[in-house]
């Protein structure tokens, strides 16, 4: 995975770059503290992933993540930043962000994300998650709700760690109708991002169901 860092702080980005450096198959391509020049270094490098704060000078992180997603497609971009206000958090996932990180998590949760990115997964970092969700729904409100059984059969294939791609092979469907499904269980649910959707398959049994 290629990846491009976005920061306006030198050592925070020396201290990402060489976190990063230390997973295997992950290499940073790029980086700068403006939101600009981040722009004009996804259209020369071409990477796989961004990974900014939202707090850039010239550009903000919003804006610079509608730029990519409409001018950059094949790039996706994760947020990896100081705050996590609930409001904020959902306008980065509007906006088109792949994920959402707290520079407050543990390290590992940088590791995760990626391996979430490399599979067209939405990561949000435990605490973030829950407070994007908390205001939404009840902790367990989601036990209400029966899924159409197309949904769990979707869902059952997302607890086996398979990708959107295999899930659409197995299934003889889209990609696209595969995130269909599964935007779909996170409203109907009330949960956010894959890793929310895997527990619930887990507690509930789905992760063993047929596909």
């Amino acid at each position: 995975m290629r990846l491009v860092l976005a920061d306006p702080q030198p050592l925070v980005r020396a201290g990402i770059r060489r976190l990063c450096e230390t997973l295997a198959g992950t290499e940073v391509v790029g980086e700068t503290g403006d939101g600009q020049q981040l722009l004009e270094l996804v259209a020369r490098q071409s990477p796989d992933l961004v990974l900014l704060e939202l707090q850039l000078p010239s550009l903000n992180g919003i804006d610079a993540i509608q730029q990519i997603r409409r001018h950059y497609p094949a790039t996706s971009a994760m947020v990896l930043s100081a705050r996590a206000e609930s409001s904020q958090v959902r306008a980065a996932l509007k906006a088109g962000a792949v994920g959402y990180l707290s520079k407050q998590g543990e390290a590992v949760e940088l590791e995760l994300a990626l391996k979430a990115a490399e599979r067209r997964q939405i990561y949000l970092s435990p605490g973030i998650a829950h407070s994007v969700v908390g205001p939404r729904k009840s902790a367990r409100a989601e036990d209400s709700v029966t899924l159409p059984r197309r949904q769990q059969q979707v869902l059952s294939l997302i607890a086996r760690g398979k990708s959107t791609k295999e899930i659409a092979n197995l299934m003889g469907i889209s990609a696209k109708t595969v995130e269909t499904h599964r935007a779909r269980m996170m409203d109907a649910l009330g949960l956010y991002g894959t890793n929310a959707l895997m527990r619930y398959a887990i507690r509930t049994g789905l992760e063993g169901a047929e596909g």
